[in-house]
């Protein structure tokens, strides 16, 4: 028999969509988490957030009633970012997001090839607001040239304020996937990889673990 969910030790819990939505925390998300602190359960935020760090998303939680801390918060950017620091020391990496994923780069010892996309070792895409013609041809001819292409999500679309959506991270893959005709290795949810990591972190096993999300893909 499958065991209650209020009888598992470790929840792993997506953010957008299920604990806020845009600026707007989502009703019975403060008293979970309170009910998750004042049973002493196991649990992590995880995120697909590519255009926000760590600190941020706990500074965000706080604007919205709930404290915690960074320990509470693992986000995919960063453990593709370590992923890509250990399996390509020292990589040149074709970066497709944001300040902080770029900021992430650069604290990992990885040199930005934006400028010189021929030496492209790794084609790194996150959620990019400005995603471009030029960003979108020079990934495709990195990838087709023999850079490795890694992906932070396959998110389609991304929620926001007013139960509103724009596009997500998961569009400009599927342009880079076509032009170059590969398909990229994904960290973030729902693949395993963040998982897995949530639950090593925790000291978890999945029998014992429930993932909290808005959709099954």
């Amino acid at each position: 028999m499958l065991p209650q969910i209020q009888d598992l030790t470790t929840y792993l819990i997506d953010l957008d969509g299920v604990v806020y939505r845009g600026e707007t925390l989502i009703p019975g998300a403060l008293e979970f988490i309170q009910w998750l602190d004042a049973n002493a359960k196991k649990y992590l935020f995880l995120t697909n957030n590519s255009f926000a760090s760590e600190t941020q998303v706990v500074e965000k939680l706080a604007r919205l009633g709930i404290k915690t801390d960074k320990s509470h918060v693992m986000g995919a950017a960063q453990a593709a970012v370590q992923s890509i620091e250990h399996r390509f020391p020292g990589a040149s990496v074709y970066v497709i997001g944001e300040q902080p994923l770029f900021d992430l780069v650069n604290q990992h010892h990885l040199k930005v090839a934006n400028e010189d996309w021929q030496s492209t070792d790794v084609v790194f895409v996150g959620l990019d607001r400005a995603f471009d013609y030029k960003k979108l041809t020079e990934a495709i001819l990195a990838i087709r040239k023999g850079a490795t292409f890694i992906a932070i999500n396959r998110d389609p679309l991304l929620p926001i304020a007013g139960g509103a959506l724009t596009a997500g991270c998961g569009t400009m893959v599927a342009a880079i996937e076509a032009g170059s005709e590969t398909s990229p290795e994904v960290i973030g949810k729902p693949e395993p990889a963040l998982l897995q990591e949530a639950m090593r972190k925790l000291g978890s096993t999945p029998e014992e673990t429930v993932m909290i999300g808005d959709n099954l893909g």
